[in-house]
């Protein structure tokens, strides 16, 4: 896998801009940190608020089902929770990648990790975008970024391949922990494309969030029926994008569209990345109290403080354990 850094996991998370490329354009100031370093974090279980261990498939209902129990820690999605996390470099198709997860993963027979891919924005390594995916991890998340993002879904799908053979390696510290069967995908520009190419083809994925993205033609959603969730920056280069593709009277699938008041092009991944962790334990975890923060006017991303959003065709939706 390449050498092994091991990233701060515990406390709150310096925000702002970083990095070269796409991500130099955020609305914050400071930097974001661009490579893991070494050092440890507080420790602490890996157990917390986990989502259902039944229910149907993703985005649907159906018969009971016998589920893992989700492995979620902490609950603040402004900090860093409290687990341990880990960063390795990954060759699969050319390098480039990294794996960012909890360092200690859990070792109970119900409970398994949720997996997510993040795409970065063009011209910028997936490093630069460690204070979001380190705090994910440290909430218990098991999480690849690929080395670039060219708008398919070529190198996410290869990610979530990785991480199957992976869970069926039993030399592998991730053997049998991974939920591999509801895969979030989100990205930052460019990398927003690749996810929403993941959405359209990869039946493994369930729920795809954009940050600063959206398709050039706003047609990109038609034929999607899993939650996607679009965050934008009120005066960032992706706006007539994101609304776009919201916008197209096509759209079956639900969707949550929130724009950042005075945010940029970055404003996403650093100063929404509470945001981001709310979506994924929404979704992927299973916390359905987190739902009226994105739809319920008033919620900590439904039309409050720096948040001015919509949403649609989310009456028909239940998630995968209700």
């Amino acid at each position: 896998m390449g050498g092994t850094d091991t990233s701060s996991g515990g406390g709150a998370d310096p925000a702002g801009a970083g990095g070269t490329g796409e991500a130099a354009g955020n609305s914050s100031g400071g930097t974001t940190a661009g490579s893991a370093g070494t050092g440890t974090s507080s420790g602490g279980s890996d157990s917390g608020s986990g989502g259902s261990d039944s229910g149907a498939g993703a985005g649907g209902s159906g018969g009971q089902v016998n589920r893992p129990e989700v492995v979620l820690a902490g609950d603040n999605v402004n900090a860093n929770g409290p687990l341990e996390t880990t960063v390795q470099d990954l060759s699969f198709s050319g390098g480039g990648h990294i794996l960012v997860r909890p360092t200690t993963l859990t070792t109970e027979p119900n409970k398994k990790h949720p997996v997510a891919i993040w795409g970065p924005g063009g011209g910028t390594p997936p490093r630069d975008y460690l204070q979001l995916l380190t705090r994910m991890a440290s909430h218990g998340f098991v999480l690849v970024g690929i080395r670039e993002s060219t708008g398919d879904a070529v190198l996410m799908s290869a990610a979530i391949d990785w991480l199957e053979a992976q869970d069926a390696d039993q030399n592998s510290p991730m053997y049998g922990r991974l939920i591999l069967d509801r895969v979030g995908v989100f990205g930052h520009s460019m990398g927003g494309l690749s996810s929403e190419a993941a959405a359209q083809t990869d039946k493994r994925v369930s729920t795809a969030l954009l940050n600063n993205s959206g398709s050039f033609e706003h047609n990109a959603l038609v034929n999607v029926k899993i939650p996607v969730g679009i965050i934008y920056g009120e005066t960032g280069q992706e706006a007539p994008n994101a609304e776009g593709d919201f916008n197209n009277a096509g759209n079956k699938g639900p969707v949550w569209l929130g724009k950042m008041k005075g945010g940029g092009h970055g404003s996403g991944p650093w100063d929404g990345a509470g945001a981001n962790v709310a979506w994924m334990r929404w979704h992927l975890g299973g916390e359905n109290s987190r739902k009226d923060a994105f739809l319920k006017d008033g919620g900590d991303y439904n039309n409050t403080g720096v948040w001015q959003t919509q949403s649609k065709n989310w009456n028909e939706w239940k998630n995968w354990n209700e």
